[in-house]
């Protein structure tokens, strides 16, 4: 064996603890599987989950070049190892600019995963790692394409990662929404980028615009849209995928707030910036819709997206101002920057409307949250929902590596929501326990129906380039959710 700087084919092979971890057969050349020990005796490839190693050889008259990702003890594998290993190794590919290689599957198998969840966890951080934004560079690179020839065809792997793929292209367009800045992406440029997506497509998409917010008496989405130039919409996306059962729906909803400056109860200039994200919510929600109907789940959703921007103006709204909702009940004012709160109440009665057998709001909501789990954690709330069923979403979110924790909704928030002293309810009261407040609020306009609110104030965005893709907004829970769906309607 001698090293061989020509150019070579590229054969990406997984690297184990130990080689006779492997399925036999996993590499049915005895002189190149003979070379990969010799390599990893020698520490020229390493077996450290994630660890990527490249190195040329030379095995008799074949050359050959090793791109090799250590897999750590197979027998110990959750469905996070193999974001990792997934995520280094197309990270890695895409910063060498290496546009095909051979992949030799079979090395990349568990002993306690099965093969669906490896391939498919490939497909999803095929697109999901690789996630660049440059819409607004001069200095744009080409995206990232690779080509796979897969050592030994598996219609299973190949349907796997197709699957993770689709999921995957539904987060990384809840980022590029996310991304866009907010002189662009304004509530009705949100609106025409849906209806752009979804056009031709199973999702039927329906816009209402300032003026039929405020005839159809969306009192709190039009309250907090009003101070800007650029009016609120409310968007509705319907995706019928079990017509048989029209009547069993699950509702989505997401906060948009396409920028956020606080209003007159307005944030400081180190708060302001990064605003733009607070239609996270929104955009993920969107990205989930995107990733069902890809994949064709026998599941009926309806998802609404309160889109408004909350600016200070003549005609914006204030401190102690009264609006009524489209509950009809009354709603006072004493913090504008707890805005979020108002348009998800009318969104979620909204929903409600559809007679949803479940409702799901996702916002980036309270920096109480945050307070209380750190950045990197999801905060959930249950009203009525089933404990099972909550458990299930739990259970889907610890697999596929998001942190996701319920917090309670208890008496002392429902009364405090109706602390005001001349309307029905208040979005603020100085006390502490602000995102369970909030959670008593939202959930509040749902009525009896089953209702979780997921606030993702903390892991909606990410300030650091992980093995899930660069900083910015990370499409927090499309993969639960959508695997939760997957688990549950999958055709």
């Amino acid at each position: 064996m001698s090293t061989n700087r020509e150019k070579e084919t590229i054969h990406v092979i997984g690297v184990p603890d130990q080689f006779n971890q492997y399925e036999t057969g996993a590499i049915s050349d005895d002189a190149l599987f003979e070379a990969l020990q010799i390599l990893k005796k020698q520490k020229f490839i390493k077996s450290h989950i994630g660890t990527v190693s490249s190195v040329p050889v030379t095995v008799g008259d074949v050359h050959y070049k090793f791109i090799t990702v250590g897999l750590g003890n197979i027998s110990q594998h959750e469905q996070r190892d193999y974001l990792k290993i997934w995520g280094a190794l197309f990270q890695y590919l895409q910063a060498e600019r290496i546009a095909e290689v051979q992949l030799y599957a079979q090395t990349f198998l568990s002993k306690s995963l099965d093969v669906h969840t490896v391939f498919q966890t490939m497909g999803l951080q095929y697109e999901q790692a690789t996630y660049e934004f440059d819409s607004y560079r001069s200095d744009k690179v080409a995206p990232f394409e690779l080509q796979i020839q897969w050592q030994a065809e598996n219609e299973p792997i190949q349907t796997a990662f197709n699957e993770g793929q689709k999921i995957g292209e539904g987060i990384n367009y809840a980022r590029t929404l996310g991304n866009i800045p907010p002189n662009i992406l304004t509530p009705d440029y949100l609106a025409t980028l849906v209806q752009e997506r979804f056009k031709d497509t199973i999702v039927d998409v329906s816009v209402k615009d300032e003026h039929a917010i405020q005839q159809e008496g969306f009192g709190l989405i039009h309250a907090v849209g009003k101070g800007s130039i650029n009016p609120p919409r409310v968007i509705t996306l319907k995706y019928e995928g079990d017509p048989e059962h029209a009547d069993d729906v699950i509702a989505l909803v997401g906060k948009g707030i396409t920028y956020d400056s606080g209003g007159y109860s307005i944030k400081s200039k180190t708060g302001m910036p990064t605003m733009k994200f607070d239609m996270c919510g929104a955009a993920n929600v969107i990205g989930m819709v995107d990733a069902v109907a890809q994949l064709e789940l026998k599941v009926n959703i309806v998802a609404v997206i309160a889109a408004a921007e909350n600016m200070i103006a003549n005609n914006a709204m204030k401190p102690d101002d009264v609006f009524t909702a489209l509950s009809g009940e009354t709603v006072e004012v004493p913090n504008t920057d707890a805005e979020g709160r108002l348009v998800l109440a009318d969104a979620s009665f909204y929903a409600n409307q559809f007679a949803p057998n479940l409702i799901i709001d996702f916002a980036t909501l309270t920096g109480a949250a945050v307070v209380a789990l750190g950045e990197d954690k999801a905060a959930i709330f249950n009203k009525n929902a089933d404990i099972g069923l909550l458990q299930a979403i739990l259970d889907t979110a610890h697999r596929v590596d998001e942190a996701v924790y319920e917090l309670p909704i208890t008496e002392t928030e429902r009364r405090n929501i109706k602390a005001s002293d001349i309307a029905d309810l208040t979005n603020h009261v100085n006390a502490h326990g602000k995102a369970l407040f909030a959670a008593a609020f939202v959930t509040h306009f749902s009525g009896e129906t089953p209702h979780l609110h997921v606030d993702i104030a903390g892991p909606a965005t990410t300030t650091k380039k992980t093995y899930k893709g660069p900083k910015g907004p990370t499409g927090y829970m499309i993969p639960t959710i959508v695997n939760w769906l997957i688990s549950e309607y999958k055709a």
